[in-house]
């Protein structure tokens, strides 16, 4: 029998990772799963064709960082204060690579995500992290369009 004992969610704060965070603890309950949070920072490297000293950069990443932990921080309180069994992580590095070993890491049985809906260009240029997690991930995904979620 499939046992399902650690649910990994990867957040970026929108307005769809709050939608996606309540369907992921909702099935966290009823399975009795614990939560495991994941955000990665992409980093600043990885953005063709910007110059910035190391110094500089540093700062920036610190302050990204420090912005980050208190976003998460603001989920928790919102989302999770009837669910102590959540384990927030923030990562640095690609969005994919990361959220597959985080997960991997933590022995997360099942990747809860949304889908944004990227379409035409965008998903062109810059594709789709669902897309990616989908295809590359040893680990079972479950995705959720919340744009056709009907309410009740």
């Amino acid at each position: 029998m499939i046992e399902i004992k650690i649910i990994a969610i990867p957040v970026d704060f929108s307005e769809v990772s709050s939608i996606i965070v309540e369907w992921g603890k909702a099935l966290a309950k009823k399975l009795g799963a614990q939560i495991i949070l994941i955000n990665v920072i992409e980093e600043i490297s990885t953005f063709e064709g910007m110059s910035i000293d190391a110094k500089t950069l540093q700062e920036l990443e610190k302050t990204i960082f420090e912005g980050t932990k208190e976003y998460m921080q603001s989920l928790l309180n919102k989302h999770f204060s009837d669910f102590p069994n959540v384990k927030p992580i923030i990562v640095k590095g690609r969005i994919v690579e990361k959220i597959i070993e985080v997960a991997k890491e933590n022995g997360a049985d099942l990747i809860v995500m949304g889908t944004h809906g990227k379409k035409g260009l965008d998903k062109i240029i810059f594709g789709s992290v669902a897309e990616g997690i989908v295809k590359y991930s040893p680990i079972p995904v479950l995705t959720i369009n919340p744009y056709r979620i009907k309410e009740k």
